[in-house]
């Protein structure tokens, strides 16, 4: 799940501990950790069920977060822990951590500004590729409905 608007993590938790799997309310969130070694997320889990929130993150979350993305699945598929993919997952498996994901992204993955349709995402950025600096004079109108520019952020705040 992620920080969508559309559709947030919060309402598929919800959806998660409506289903009463068995052991579910007593697992806890623990950190989902991938090859890379970047905590991409958290996961409660009760044997093979689980409830996962990936971090800066979107709708699509193959989209955003690719590596985390295939790795839960892999894992998912070997019936192994979810967290770090090691433990093989039994019925009286689970989880360990707090009740709750607190985990909050912050501005810096708020978008502001409407990004062109033709823009890639960047997975190292976590946010759209950069365009390229047009040199001054050379910007028509029309180029300029093509190109997006991010605006620098610092403190909380909009600079630039």
């Amino acid at each position: 799940m992620s920080s969508d608007y559309n559709c947030n993590w919060l309402g598929g938790q919800v959806v998660a501990e409506l289903i009463e799997a068995p052991g579910f309310s007593k697992a806890g969130f623990t950190n989902i950790t991938t090859s890379d070694d970047i905590v991409h997320g958290q996961v409660k889990q009760a044997g093979l069920f689980s409830f996962i929130r990936v971090y800066e993150s979107g709708h699509e979350v193959p989209f955003y977060q690719p590596l985390a993305a295939l790795e839960i699945f892999e894992r998912a598929l070997k019936q192994v822990d979810i967290a770090t993919g090691r433990e093989k997952c039994k019925h009286d498996y689970l989880t360990i951590g707090s009740p709750t994901s607190t985990y909050r992204e912050g501005n810096a993955t708020m978008q502001f500004e409407v990004t062109p349709a033709n823009a890639t995402y960047n997975t190292a950025l976590n946010a759209p590729d950069p365009t390229p600096t047009w040199p001054a004079g050379e910007l028509t109108k029309r180029d300029a409905r093509k190109i997006w520019r991010p605006k620098p952020w610092k403190g909380g705040k909009r600079v630039g």
